[in-house]
């Protein structure tokens, strides 16, 4: 998953250079949309010996940043690196995931057969040489890993962080807790009040806030057609049908998400505040009848609706019959 984030002209040119300078530590950091070189230390002594007096003052409180540390040559007489992504807790939640995120952006930059090791850290200490080789003891002890499963696993570390760091603002809190923009906090009240019977819901991801994309009264049948194919939705759609000689009104939450293609930075924060926001609206009135997450608009139908409302009772009114099972004698009704 990636977020968009390129290489400065700067940095495009200081790695195309790197055959001709002799720097063990290289500070970068994402400013203005951009991969920049913040900083860059020169070897002195041995690569242990240079390990804590370049490293550690490249930290500075509450900011994330990605730290290529130059190792000895291999035995193809390559240099090989160590790359650290620091992202605090005290960093924002924006800055968490587009660190994270962008972790695969740097490493396909800097070519992947250069780096030996790589590891996240969200305390100083675990940037220490010390903290270094704890990490690799923990890497030495563990079973070899297919490419694939490497891929999967870096998906996985890098949205683990996100989550633990995010939960870690609140004990309590199952998720994000953003605010409502306005337009959207007045447009639920016309959802109440069914003036309206489809609103769709962006998490602005800048402005970290929800705000209003779509409203409007729709069919069921034109629910499918609503669901963007390249980024996530929340839907709340108030749906009127019939149930046993009844007329009656019941809101679907719909959260639509498109596949591993959408950034890890917009996928958590939607998978995120989820819970909040489902909390939010029950306790303001708009009572969820039932809840679906979906990938596209061809998960969802009136039938696919009506089911997830009236599971068992609709159950007893399916078309379908079982075929009748191979003769075995008469067969007894147990009441």
């Amino acid at each position: 998953c990636q977020t968009g984030i390129t290489a400065s002209t700067a940095f495009s040119a200081y790695l195309e250079s790197m055959a001709h300078h002799s720097d063990r530590c290289i500070k970068i950091v994402i400013e203005d949309e951009e991969l920049v070189v913040q900083q860059n230390r020169l070897a002195v002594g041995d690569w242990e010996a240079d390990w804590d007096r370049n490293v550690m003052v490249c930290i500075e409180d509450g900011e994330p940043c990605y730290i290529m540390y130059r190792l000895e040559k291999n035995g193809a007489g390559q240099y090989d690196y160590v790359f650290m992504s620091y992202i605090p807790n005290e960093t924002s939640t924006k800055n968490k995931m587009l660190y994270a995120a962008t972790r695969a952006t740097l490493k396909r930059i800097w070519g992947d057969n250069r780096i030996s090791v790589d590891f996240m850290a969200t305390f100083p200490e675990e940037l220490s040489l010390q903290g270094y080789k704890n990490h690799t003891l923990s890497e030495s002890s563990q079973a070899p890993m297919t490419e694939a499963e490497k891929e999967l696993e870096e998906v996985s570390k890098n949205e683990a962080v996100i989550r633990s760091q995010m939960s870690s603002h609140s004990a309590t809190l199952p998720g994000l807790n953003l605010p409502i923009a306005q337009e959207l906090e007045t447009n639920l009240e016309k959802f109440k009040k069914g003036f309206v019977n489809y609103l769709q819901i962006k998490l602005d991801t800048e402005k970290e806030e929800l705000k209003l994309w779509d409203c409007s009264n729709i069919q069921v049948g034109d629910l499918s057609e609503k669901i963007p194919e390249d980024e996530p939705r929340y839907h709340l759609f108030n749906f009127n049908h019939d149930f046993e000689g009844e007329k009656m009104w019941k809101v679907v939450f719909l959260y639509s998400c498109p596949g591993y293609n959408v950034p890890v930075k917009q996928r958590m924060m939607y998978s995120s505040t989820k819970s909040s926001f489902l909390s939010a609206l029950e306790s303001n009135g708009v009572e969820i009848a039932a809840k679906k997450e979906i990938s596209d608009g061809n998960d969802v139908n009136e039938a696919e609706i009506f089911d997830m409302i009236h599971p068992q009772k609709h159950a007893s009114r399916a078309t379908f019959v079982k075929p009748k099972a191979p003769s075995r004698g008469g067969r007894r009704l147990i009441r």
